[in-house]
């Protein structure tokens, strides 16, 4: 999390509280009196629910977002070529030297908030140590897991038996209902706090109304005990502070102990009024807490628009479309296999691509590498950039979600000229963009050229015409969505010779255990 969104968070969550503490003191003496002190000290939950509702996922917009689609590059040999080396030097110093010489503020505003945080909270610590030892301010309970019980020196002598009896029952009643525990956290949230009056104050309120309700626990448990309570209550001392971590007696004022003497004249809660109360509680507590969660800025999440799908078979294809009768009857096969579903992984490819399914050449590396998962093969011979497109728009990425489509794009021409270069290019992108359209949630790996017909022909003419192909392919990639991966240096030996018995006619077995080798840091990554 970046500073910025750290104090975004401690804002937001400081504001939220503020409100629902100004709403329960308004409301803590409203319900006192009707629903006693018991409840009045319950109200406070609305604080943390609403403080809570801040972290829950903020609302969400879903916005429909069009197919991703590409533009044209334009060819290099178009483009001016400018060496912007020395500028972009000169902006890296500058902003280097800013940021030494001016640091970023929300870096600074958080360190502040840490350090003020850490300072208050090892105050509050050695208070509750300088306090526990005041022999002044007990009883009290000292400590937040394991609290420990700590009686003034006097504690035999001015207290009566029954009066000693009754503050143990108070002590007691602090015990078991954990209030050392939540003390201590509403002491954290006040040192986190520290900059925020509204918590300080708040925290105040708080312990009292906790005082309160211990009492009016202790005197339903003993109503004939009433003017015993008091006595003991006018024989304590006032206490400068409240104990931070722990549970006291004692009560930081004169006006907080006449108003603790004055609630135990009331009666005692009733379970009527104790469900009215946290009827009550539960209510405001949730609908503030929706309203400040309503309040937080709308996520937009976006869905891409998926085409609808079209199943064409090669039939209806128009003319000229496919390269030949085969490659319709490998269309019809694939749609079918598509309508299917159940696929993660999918390869579009030439005649290299579609090897993978020939008993003599893939099909035995695929079955052992790819068939315990949910892969299909669309490679086929003909693949080029009129018949792939449209395969693509009329069924072959329709009916499943793919995790990860593995694409090896066609062959260019060996007379490869710059022409057909930007000709590759232009015919390359719709169809990227048409895999990003119908499989937005898929991964796309686009693969360099196998080295098919290196060692038959020219080798310089064929590195060549790879080096552009590959450099044109791997622009595409974004490195989030489309990857780009050239593994056509396996094929050749360390002096720069083609090896034939990897990747020549009737030789690709080899070839396709080294696709596999490199395609498997891929699956582990997008599909296993």
């Amino acid at each position: 999390m970046t500073a910025e969104a750290i104090l975004v968070a401690v804002l937001r969550l400081n504001l939220v509280a503020s409100v629902a503490i100004a709403l329960v003191l308004a409301l803590r003496l409203l319900a006192a009196r009707p629903l006693g002190a018991r409840v009045a000290y319950w109200l406070w939950l609305v604080v943390p629910m609403a403080a809570a509702s801040c972290f829950l996922p903020g609302p969400e917009r879903t916005v429909i977002m069009p197919p991703a689609g590409f533009e044209t590059v334009v060819a290099e040999t178009e483009r001016p070529v400018v060496d912007a080396t020395p500028a972009l030097e000169q902006t890296h110093a500058e902003l280097a030297t800013r940021s030494v010489l001016r640091p970023v503020l929300a870096d600074v505003l958080v360190a502040l908030w840490l350090v003020g945080s850490a300072a208050l909270l090892t105050r509050s610590i050695l208070s509750t140590r300088r306090l526990a030892a005041d022999p002044s301010i007990g009883p009290a309970l000292v400590g937040v897991l394991r609290p420990k019980l700590v009686l003034p020196a006097d504690f035999e002598t001015r207290f009566d038996t029954e009066e000693r009896a009754l503050i143990r029952a108070h002590e007691e009643v602090h015990r078991a209902s954990g209030h050392t525990i939540v003390n201590a956290l509403v002491e954290l949230v006040r040192c986190a706090s520290w900059f925020n009056p509204i918590a300080h104050f708040a925290v105040t309120r708080f312990r009292m109304d906790q005082e309160l309700a211990c009492d009016a626990a202790v005197i339903a448990d003993h109503p004939s005990a009433r003017r015993a309570y008091a006595e003991a209550l006018l024989k304590a001392h006032v206490a400068p502070a409240y104990l931070p971590l722990g549970c006291t007696w004692t009560s930081p004022s004169a006006r907080r102990l006449g108003d603790r003497i004055a609630t135990l004249g009331r009666p005692p809660l009733s379970r009527r009024r104790a469900i009215v109360g946290g009827s009550t509680i539960a209510l405001v507590g949730l609908a503030l807490a929706y309203a400040a969660w309503a309040q937080q800025p709308e996520r937009l999440v976006a869905q891409v628009a998926r085409p609808e799908p079209t199943w064409t078979p090669a039939a209806e294809a128009p003319v000229g479309v496919l390269s030949h009768k085969l490659e319709g009857q490998r269309h019809d096969a694939f749609i079918e296999r598509a309508k299917a579903g159940n696929i993660d992984l999918v390869f579009f490819g030439p005649t290299d691509t579609e090897m993978w399914s020939w008993k003599d050449r893939g099909r035995d590396v695929w079955d052992r590498e790819f068939g315990s998962l949910k892969a299909a093969n669309f490679g086929s011979q003909g693949t080029g950039p009129r018949s792939l497109p449209w395969r693509m728009r009329n069924g072959e990425l329709d009916g499943y979600q793919a995790k990860l489509i593995v694409l090896l794009p066609w062959h260019p021409g060996d007379d490869a000229t710059l022409g057909d270069r930007a000709e590759f290019t232009n015919a390359l992108l719709p169809l990227v963009a048409e895999i990003r359209a119908r499989q937005p949630q898929a991964k796309l790996l686009i693969m360099a050229p196998l080295p098919r017909g290196a060692g038959d022909g020219s080798l310089e003419q064929w590195r060549q015409r790879a080096n552009w192909v590959s450099e044109t392919l791997s622009k595409l990639a974004d490195n989030q969505a489309i990857f780009f991966v050239d593994i056509s240096e396996r094929f050749f030996d360390a002096d720069g010779s083609f090896k034939r018995e990897t990747w020549s006619t009737g030789r690709q077995k080899p070839g396709f255990e080294i696709w596999a080798e490199e395609l498997r840091p891929w699956l582990d990554r997008f599909v296993h």
